[in-house]
């Protein structure tokens, strides 16, 4: 098959993650396949061009791909993208954003192709209405690829796609590159003796991702147990503002490790935690830290929101909570208490992402999706 994958951004997110990661697999199971995704600033180091190129990948650049709706930037990209679609003649075009799935049914539709448009779509709590959806699922979606049950029924329910053309697939992870057995934690580096109780979030530090309530929850925690230890590996421009300064301030900040953005080290110090702690899905709905902890053999304290109690059953693979400061230390408290219960949690974590995290299962439920659709377009009408 000759794949187009088209992303909507320059910038390295979770949903572009996933997309790169999606047309190397495609392209190691023998098709052809272009990446197409949006040129970065001039001078920006960090994006998914500098991402793909890493991973061997040379992206295609030609358009301009926005990622929000510009009547002057998208009718550039309609009309170069009718031209560059007719010449390359693809089977499938997978689209993984709100306007590159615009762009490319624009340009297939007004050009009375019978090229296949697929989306996948990454949120966890339905999808946002109006015109455009309406527009993208109705009449430009020839298959919608969804990792949230949720999200299928809202679809269904607003009569946007008919059910059948939507498919529910996990999201994957790189399982070997978190495999507890293969990776080996860095806790000397952060100070942290072998027999310490640790916690752990990972996030962005912003405003809306309920740090207010973590830190409040982690002072009623440390009032019991004054030697616990929690990480927030991540960063953000006010990190200083919504966790460090307060932290202080409450008398909590020497129990708390920032250990800022991680790259390389990202497996070992995840390899830290006896648990992870994830409150609210962030620009990645699939939440694949929450995938990513599992596969390590972590269990997970989740909010009840969005498809994080999709991924983590309630007494399986961790603990599901109304995310109240109470209710987050009590969660904690459980887990500190018993390394009994977190062993058995976390063997369950492992299990689940060996069984539905694997890329290698995306991928040929992927394939079964265009195989499926190139079989009715060579059918009769």
């Amino acid at each position: 098959m000759k794949i187009l994958q088209i992303f909507s951004n320059w910038k390295w997110t979770g949903p572009a993650e996933h997309a790169l990661n999606l047309a190397i697999n495609l392209e190691r199971a023998g098709h052809d396949v272009v990446f197409a995704c949006a040129p970065p600033p001039e001078g920006q180091q960090e994006s998914i061009v500098a991402c793909a190129r890493e991973r061997g990948v040379e992206p295609f650049t030609g358009l301009r791909l926005n990622k929000h709706f510009s009547i002057i930037d998208n009718a550039h990209d309609i009309h170069r993208l009718r031209g560059y679609l007719k010449q390359e003649a693809f089977d499938i075009v997978h689209t993984h954003m709100p306007n590159d799935h615009l762009l490319a049914g624009m340009a297939l539709r007004s050009t009375l192709s019978k090229t296949a448009i697929v989306r996948t779509c990454y949120d966890g709590a339905g999808l946002p209405g109006g015109f455009r959806s309406r527009v993208n699922f109705s009449l430009m979606t020839d298959a919608l690829i969804t990792a949230c049950e949720q999200t299928k029924k809202w679809l269904a329910a607003r009569g946007y796609l008919p059910e059948k053309k939507i498919w529910k697939i996990e999201v994957p992870v790189d399982i070997e590159r978190f495999d507890p057995d293969r990776v080996s934690d860095c806790r000397r580096k952060f100070g942290l003796t072998p027999d310490a109780v640790v916690g752990g979030i990972v996030a962005r530090v912003q405003t809306h991702r309920r740090f207010e309530v973590l830190l409040e929850a982690l002072a009623i925690v440390l009032r019991e147990f004054p030697g616990f230890k929690f990480m927030i590996i991540g960063r953000g421009t006010h990190i200083e503002r919504l966790a460090v300064k307060p932290a202080q301030t409450m008398g909590i900040r020497t129990n708390l490790i920032f250990t800022g953005y991680m790259h390389e080290d990202y497996a070992a110090t995840l390899a830290c935690l006896d648990f992870k702690v994830f409150l609210v899905p962030g620009s990645d709905g699939s939440c694949r830290a929450v995938r990513e902890a599992m596969a390590m053999g972590k269990p997970v304290i989740a909010a009840r929101r969005g498809m994080l109690p999709e991924i983590v059953e309630n007494e399986t693979h961790g603990l599901i909570i109304d995310d109240t400061a109470e209710n987050i230390a009590g969660a904690i408290l459980t887990l500190v208490e018993d390394p009994a219960k977190r062993a058995e949690l976390g063997r369950n974590a492992r299990h689940k992402a060996l069984a539905c995290f694997d890329p290698r299962r995306q991928t040929t439920q992927v394939l079964e999706i265009y195989e499926k659709l190139l079989g009715r377009r060579a059918g009769p009408a």
